[in-house]
């Protein structure tokens, strides 16, 4: 774990594209978006700069808002983070996310379910946070070179105090 915060989040709209994922395959999917639909995504967004946040940009979000019952999947949507209330594009999806208290956690050399429970780990180890069943938030980010593979390097998750 390179970096681990608890950090109040938001509130924000994230605007991307959506397909579904089981759980643990959402590495494939994002790959998948990104690389046909990446450079419209990003091309789109970066001409909304008005809208644009500091928030860690080009990432995938996944949440239970959007799961799909029958087959058990979960939306992912690859975007990025913006401001409240921005216009979302034609053809885009997008998540409203209000302001939460999130863990995040930066790793290196992880995949997807070893992210997730060494950020688990460490959000125990504080002792004071349970995860949240007001807003499920996921968060995978991955640094982005569209067309090329990018390991795993973070993910937030959804907090209320004990």
């Amino acid at each position: 774990m390179q970096k681990f915060e608890i950090v109040m989040f938001g509130p924000y709209r994230f605007i991307g594209k959506v397909a579904y994922a089981r759980t643990g395959k959402s590495d494939a999917v994002y790959k998948v978006l990104t690389k046909h639909y990446g450079d419209w995504i990003f091309e789109t967004l970066d001409k909304m700069e008005e809208y644009a946040t500091d928030e860690i940009h080009n990432a995938a979000l996944y949440s239970w808002s959007r799961y799909e019952d029958k087959e058990h999947l979960l939306g992912l949507c690859v975007g990025r983070f913006m401001k409240a209330g921005t216009p979302v594009p034609e053809d885009m999806d997008y998540y409203d996310i209000p302001e939460i208290l999130v863990g995040k956690g930066f790793i290196t050399g992880a995949d997807e379910g070893e992210a997730c429970r060494f950020l688990r780990k460490e959000i125990e180890q504080q002792g004071l946070y349970k995860h949240s069943s007001a807003f499920s938030l996921s968060v995978e980010i991955y640094p982005i070179v569209t067309g090329e593979d990018a390991p795993f390097v973070g993910f937030y998750e959804s907090l209320e105090l004990k």
